[in-house]
């Protein structure tokens, strides 16, 4: 997963994004800008995730799919019509989802994917969506994982779902739950090496969260430092 480092240059289009950039902010916005996707499978999941990059403006979307429409796939794939039955779902959706983005670039692959497993080397994100076929599974999470290609594979069946993510040894998460950063007031700080903090009312932290300290007084030297929670001891209590 390559990214240019300035990405001061690029320019985020409000009038298209202002929703979306103020819940996932500029610099996110600026990396989907530069992200390539590969999608491979177009059954009612597969249309939905296209749907879902299209509109969140990536800067190409490559969608695959090797299997013809059914009368079935018209009650689940909104892209499709009775009059696409019998021709290929990706050729059949790629004008439709082009439609929904025109800066995104959309357009298909048309080669058995098995024999070019190469090609998923040049994308940013590869998803594949309802593959059976745990060998090809194997097989392209190799090559991603050895090009550092961030590697999706999602599966749904009625009620049920999985997914598997391999974004590389070195991925990391600056987000883990998505919660909205929150302030407490402190009641008590120790003096200990790992010290115990006591705030008024419940913080609802977990080991591993980080907490920034401001105002403190008496051990100024506190303030305005980033420190790991190491142990949380009870609903008002926790360690640092």
């Amino acid at each position: 997963m390559y990214y240019t480092d300035n990405l001061d240059n690029i320019q985020i289009d409000d009038s298209l994004y202002n929703r979306q950039r103020y819940v996932l902010g500029d610099d996110a916005m600026k990396k989907l800008f530069q992200t390539r996707i590969f999608l491979y499978g177009l059954n009612g999941l597969g249309a939905e995730i296209a749907k879902d990059l299209a509109l969140a403006g990536v800067k190409e979307l490559v969608i695959c799919d090797e299997s013809l429409v059914t009368i079935s796939d018209i009650g689940t794939q909104f892209f499709l019509r009775e009059s696409d039955v019998g021709m290929n779902r990706a050729l059949c959706t790629c004008p439709r989802l082009s439609e929904l983005n025109p800066s995104v670039s959309v357009s298909v692959f048309g080669g058995l994917i098995v024999d070019e497993l190469s090609i998923l080397e040049e994308f940013t994100c590869v998803i594949f969506v309802n593959c059976l076929s745990l060998s090809l599974l194997e097989l392209a999470n190799q090559h991603c994982r050895e090009a550092k290609v961030a590697f999706i594979a999602a599966c749904i069946f009625g009620v049920f779902a999985s997914i598997f993510n391999d974004f590389g040894d070195t991925f990391e998460i600056l987000d883990r739950n998505g919660e909205e950063k929150r302030e407490f007031i402190i009641e008590y700080v120790s003096r200990d090496e790992r010290g115990v903090v006591r705030v008024f009312g419940c913080h609802d932290l977990e080991p591993g969260d980080r907490v920034t300290l401001h105002n403190v007084r008496g051990m100024v030297e506190l303030n305005n430092g980033e420190y790991d929670v190491i142990e949380v001891t009870s609903r008002n209590v926790f360690r640092i």
